[in-house]
Formats: structure tokens, C-alpha cells, sequence
């Protein structure tokens, strides 16, 4: 596993609430090593307090530090020096008079920061700033330091596309070795600035984007905490349950139990009551033997815990339509409703009808191989670490 350092700075973390710090902790349960250094206190205390309890983590504070006071007047004698035979075009005005002592000298900053070692670590892992934004010194510089002894020490470089890549820095793109973005269209505007586009890697796992995207969602807010972890590696099916279509219940599980494949079952709760029989006592009675029996795991879970497996599942099976399955297919669900006795066809854009067994068992593996396509964080760092290995 490799061992990465990712810089933070106040804007990229502003842009994302915060979720930027997700990355490091979504790497490091992938078993990577991860180290955040920032410059920023506000960044420190927040990342120190997300982290704090995940391990293979560190996050580092740097302070700047002032350059001595020769150094800047030594930087405009040089300018001076370079650009003293030059005038303005078609003037006789020297271009050092104009520029040496406003824009050239405006724009030295007063500090710097100290070296970085960077011999330890595998990789840099860096947020891009906007050009629409420009970041301030101590970002810009902060970011120019890490970058300048990544390349001295040959170390690589992946930049985290946060903000759309079309407010890319040119320069960034001379920088990085590598560049991670959130859609296939994205590459038509790399080809532009000759970027090696096998260098491109599109990130398409929605829990993953997510956490580099700029536009807030309370929904996918849940997958900073989910109610269960599922790796990417398992394909999480969650269960509606109804009060009536028991036999569609039944089907479903007796579907999914011996599916040969790595999977995490949530059976959700309707909170209904049927004369003197709670839906608790439904189910222990009709289901329960049918949940243990799932290969991987299994969980029966409260209706109040809705919103959050809509968004940590990967499918969502009901016998009956509910609006429910409507509002998970517009966040990529696999929605699929499950009735021997239904005989509609389409009736909800990106909800599936099924009424067989057979039919069922074929679009759960379907799902199961649209997931393994998918390309998350973890993957495209062994891929960089194997290229360089």
C-alpha cells in the first residue's frame, strides 16, 4: 500500500464543507497511509477532529516562516538587471521603470515556508485550486512548496480535480503527473492544453465524488456517516418490506440469500401493525430464517433509518412501486420492483419491473458487474503506485 501526502488549503476545504477530509479517511480504510499537512489552523483542528480515531492518519501543520529583508530588494536588482535593455514597444521607456517597482515588487511575497521531506512518502495527492478563485499567498505558496520538493525528490504528483475542470490553471497541468476527474467529457478539455490523457483518470464512484464536489446535498450527507460500512467490494441490497405482498417478500429473499456473491442485505421495516401482529412478529415468523441464511451480511433495519440506506445501497427491491424508488433512481440506484402479479410495463423513468424469479436474479448480477466497473479512489492510486513501482 502506498503512503501519500495530501496538502490542504482553507479554499478547497471551504468548497467542499469540510468533505475533502474524507478522502484521506476513505485511502486510508483501503489501507494506505495518509498524511495531511496544511498551513491553514482552522483546516488542522478540523481534519485532527474527523481523523481522530481512524488510523494510518496523521495530519501536520506547517508555519510560514518571514524571508530576510535582503531578499526581496535582491530579487528586483535581478529583475532589473534582466530587463534593463528593454523598452516598451515603440516607446523609449525602459520596461524595468514601469514594472520593477509595482507589479514585479507587488507581488513578492514577505515569507515562505520550510522545506518538506518528502522522501517518506510515495506520492502527493493535490487539491486544485480555481482560477476563478485565485488562491492567496499562503495557499499559493504553500501549494508551490510541496510541489517544488515532490518534484525534487521525483515523487509523483495526482491532481484532485475539486472545482470544474474548466477552471483548471493551465500551469497546474504542467505540474502534475497524473489528474483525477469526475467525468468522461472532462478529457476534451485536457486535450486542449496536450495533456497525456492515459495520465487521466475518471472517478465515478458516487460515494467517492461526492467528497470532491463543491455542491452541497443533505442526502448524500449520509455517506459521511453511513449507518453501516459497505466497501466497494460489496454489492448493498436493500429490501422493502410491505404488508401485504408477503409471497414477493419471500421470493426476493429466497433470490438473494444464495447469490454466490460479496453482498450486505438491509431488510427495511414498514412500521405496520396487522390486527394483534406487529411487523415484528411478521417477520420473525416469515423472514428471519431467510435473512440468516444470506451469504455475506445481513441486517434488519427501522424505517427511521431510510435516508440513510437509500444512499449506502447499491440496489433497492420493493413488491410494489413506492416514491421512494423514484427519488433513489435519481441518485443512480438500481430501482426494481418485484411482483409475479404485475402486469405494467414501465411506469417510473429508471424503475425496473420485474415478475420473476429468474428475471430478478439476472439484474441483481447485473448491478453486481456495473459496480465492479466502477473506479473509486483506492484503484487509481495502486494504479499510479504500480507504474512507478
Amino acid at each position: 500500500m502506498s503512503k501519500m501526502l495530501i496538502p490542504l488549503g482553507e479554499g478547497e476545504m471551504q468548497a467542499t464543507n469540510g468533505r475533502l477530509i474524507f478522502v484521506a479517511k476513505t485511502l486510508a480504510v483501503k489501507g494506505h497511509t495518509i498524511d495531511i499537512i496544511t498551513y491553514s489552523k482552522s483546516v488542522f483542528n478540523f481534519a485532527s477532529d474527523v481523523l481522530k480515531e481512524v488510523k494510518s492518519t496523521r495530519v501536520i501543520h506547517v508555519s510560514n516562516q518571514p524571508l530576510n529583508y535582503h531578499h526581496i530588494p535582491s530579487l528586483v536588482n535581478t529583475f532589473i538587471k534582466l530587463t534593463y535593455d528593454m523598452y516598451l514597444p515603440q516607446t523609449d521607456l525602459k520596461l524595468y521603470k514601469v514594472t520593477a517597482f509595482d507589479d514585479f515588487r507587488g507581488h513578492i511575497a514577505s515569507f515562505t515556508y520550510p522545506e518538506v521531506d518528502l522522501s517518506a512518502y510515495n506520492m502527493v495527492l493535490l487539491p486544485i485550486p480555481s482560477i476563478e478563485i485565485p488562491p492567496l499567498n499562503d495557499s499559493d505558496i504553500f501549494y508551490s512548496t510541496v510541489c517544488f520538493y515532490a518534484k525534487d525528490n521525483k515523487i509523483p504528483i495526482i491532481g484532485l480535480q475539486v472545482f470544474p475542470v474548466i477552471q483548471t490553471p493551465p500551469i497546474f497541468l504542467t505540474v502534475i503527473d497524473y489528474l483525477i476527474i469526475k467525468e468522461e467529457y472532462e478529457k476534451e478539455f485536457l486535450k486542449e492544453y496536450g495533456f497525456d490523457l492515459d495520465k487521466a483518470f475518471v472517478l465515478n464512484y458516487d460515494m467517492e465524488t461526492y467528497f470532491v464536489n463543491t455542491v452541497e446535498d443533505k442526502y448524500l450527507d449520509f455517506l459521511l456517516d453511513p449507518i453501516v460500512e459497505v466497501p466497494k467490494e460489496e454489492l448493498a441490497i436493500l429490501v422493502i418490506n410491505h404488508p401485504r405482498l408477503r409471497f414477493c417478500v419471500k421470493d426476493i429473499l429466497e433470490v438473494i440469500g444464495p447469490m454466490n456473491i460479496p453482498k450486505t442485505l438491509f431488510f427495511l421495516k414498514r412500521k405496520f401493525v396487522i390486527r394483534e401482529l406487529s411487523e415484528e412478529e411478521i417477520i420473525n415468523d416469515l423472514f428471519i430464517d431467510d435473512i440468516k441464511k444470506v451469504k455475506g451480511r445481513s441486517f434488519v433495519m427501522e424505517s427511521d433509518a431510510k435516508g440513510n440506506l437509500l444512499m449506502i445501497s447499491d440496489i433497492i427491491i420493493s413488491p410494489s412501486y413506492l416514491s421512494t424508488l423514484g427519488f433513489a433512481a435519481d441518485y443512480n440506484k438500481l430501482c426494481i420492483v418485484y411482483n409475479p402479479l404485475n402486469d405494467k410495463g414501465i411506469f417510473e423513468k429508471n424503475v425496473t419491473f420485474i415478475s420473476s424469479k429468474e428475471a430478478l436474479r439476472k439484474m441483481v448480477m447485473l448491478g453486481y458487474e456495473k459496480k465492479k466497473l466502477l473506479v473509486c479512489l483506492s484503484d487509481i492510486i495502486t494504479s499510479v503506485a504500480r507504474r512507478h513501482s
